[in-house]
């Protein structure tokens, strides 16, 4: 058996492997985390929260508020601006908003927070603050599929196509 056909034939079929995988599991992870996008899935902002005129009244008459979401979800880094419109003080945890000013509040730690709150019906407020994805989050995908997938290739590769040494001289 001729050594010397065998080896670079394995690292060529290794190498085109490890093409196909990463090409493979790049465009299953991308694939899967498009058609799965998180609101996480972007740099931190500044995130303005409006308490508009009026919304004491018709929290006291047990009314909804229409403009701030129940659940709010933000990403490590956001700034949450709160702009107090109404005409009286509202209060969002630590924070004390007079009327027709703002405050702001750092999120800086992934972490799922409830805070008490004056412009809510419920008195409270449920922020959810994620790890924001970022390229190298996604680029993990490879990092812990591609191995794996190279390797699989590989072994099945040599069951359906085995190396077979050149055919002696004559």
């Amino acid at each position: 058996m001729n050594n010397r056909y065998l080896i670079p034939a394995f690292f060529r079929r290794f190498l085109i492997l490890l093409a196909v995988s990463i090409v493979l599991i790049g465009a299953l992870s991308e694939g899967a985390y498009r058609m799965m996008k998180d609101p996480a899935s972007r740099p931190p902002q500044r995130v303005e929260i409006v308490i508009p005129s009026g919304t004491a009244e018709r929290i006291a008459a047990g009314e909804q508020r229409p403009t701030i979401p129940e659940d709010m979800i933000f990403v490590a880094g956001d700034v949450l601006v709160v702009k107090n419109e109404d005409a009286i003080s509202h209060e969002l945890n630590a924070l004390y908003i007079p009327p027709q000013t703002s405050a702001t509040f750092a999120l800086d730690q992934p972490n799922e927070l409830i805070f008490s709150c004056s412009f809510e019906p419920s008195r409270y407020l449920n922020l959810s603050v994620r790890q924001a994805t970022t390229w190298a989050t996604r680029l993990i995908a490879l990092w812990y599929g591609v191995p794996v997938t190279v390797m699989l290739l590989l072994a099945y590769s040599f069951i359906f196509w085995p190396l077979k040494p050149p055919a002696p001289a004559h």
